[in-house]
């Protein structure tokens, strides 16, 4: 049994994916690191979280996110139709968040330092622990680490205290000599903020609850005007408008908006000790694993693991006693398993063409 579960230039390298991955299934870990199966078609939050990475990577280092955004929407349209009906209208959609995203940070103080830093450090016995963050940023404390985390509904704030990612990156960063101060969370809800409905008869709009934004809102209002002359902009909709105005980031105010959190977090050099040292475990259980005694696999099974893995099929087919390769074939392809965040809409498709 060869020790590492993932060796790249005669190194061991440990990532929070992977020890993550181990500690929910080692079946899981099998398909996703041993066997190295991707499958071709992304599940839609991971699609769409991989999409607004790359807007957000291109927007925060000065590039045109709007053209990354038409490259991924020209490949978007590539897709056959019950696929792009599964994934619904990505292109729309994303753009409309990231206006308002945009709109949302722009008194943001925030000074970008780098963005998409590969960040390593050598754990106690020599291998390496790697991780990825989406920015380091500066403002008037000091140093901070970003990673973007898009949601259907942003989360509340009970888990991240244990959170052992943020404390592993903090830890790695500062062994790396990068003087942070601590962590953010820069969550995105990826549902569009609403369109206003205008009735039917042109003169106004829907009593209906619209969770809406803004931007979405003044510029829905600006084109009812402009396309049904009869329609009015009351004082109402001003006074709406001015309410969703005043949900904008500002900073050391609290935050109102429903689609858009930032939440930072500094956490004690004792406590990214401890962090460490429990995922160093778990490490060394995972490297050392023998996952060349097939029988012998633990599979972690529970409610979640219909929408929390991506290998359901597999392990559904080969418990039962079914052969597994045609699933290979059809659904998945081979690759690096710490590449998910280099994923583009429609590479299946390529990759299916190879």
């Amino acid at each position: 049994m060869t020790e590492g579960l993932y060796i790249q230039d005669g190194k061991v390298i440990n990532t929070h994916s992977m020890l993550k991955t181990f500690r929910r299934c080692p079946k899981q870990a099998e398909f996703k690191y041993v066997h190295r199966l991707k499958p071709k078609m992304l599940g839609s939050p991971l699609k769409r979280g991989v999409w607004m990475h790359s807007l957000l990577e291109a927007y925060h280092s000065g590039q045109d996110w709007k053209a990354v955004h038409k490259q991924y929407s020209n490949e978007f349209a590539k897709l056959f139709d019950e696929e792009k009906e599964y994934y619904g209208d990505m292109p729309t959609e994303i753009y409309r968040v990231m206006i308002s995203y945009i709109w949302h940070y722009k008194k943001d103080p925030w000074i970008y330092h780098e963005v998409e830093r590969q960040i390593e450090a050598e754990l106690p016995n020599g291998w390496i622990y790697r991780g990825k963050v989406d920015a380091i940023i500066e403002n008037q404390f000091g140093l901070w680490l970003v990673d973007h985390k898009t949601h259907k509904t942003l989360p509340d704030h009970n888990f991240r205290l244990l959170d052992s990612q943020s404390a592993l990156y903090l830890w790695a960063a500062r062994k790396a000599g990068i003087p942070v101060q601590g962590f953010i969370w820069n969550y995105i809800r990826w549902k569009a903020p609403s369109v206003p409905v205008l009735l039917k008869d042109g003169t106004r709009l829907s009593k209906s609850a619209c969770d809406t934004d803004y931007p979405t809102y003044v510029r829905a209002l600006k084109d009812y005007k402009e396309k049904n002359p009869q329609f009015a902009i009351t004082e109402e909709y001003k006074e709406k408008a001015r309410y969703l105005k005043s949900l904008q980031y500002e900073f050391s105010a609290p935050q109102k908006s429903t689609f858009f959190r930032r939440d930072v977090l500094e956490k004690s050099e004792e406590m990214l000790e401890r962090v460490m040292q429990e995922n160093f475990h778990t490490a060394r259980r995972m490297n050392t694993y023998d996952f060349t005694d097939k029988a012998a696999i633990e599979r972690v099974v529970e409610r979640g693991c219909s929408f929390s893995c991506s290998y359901i099929d597999l392990c559904t087919a080969e418990i039962m006693g079914g052969n597994i390769r045609p699933l290979i074939r059809q659904n998945y392809t081979i690759g690096d398993p710490n590449d998910y965040y280099q994923d583009r809409a429609g590479d299946y498709e390529k990759e299916q063409r190879a």
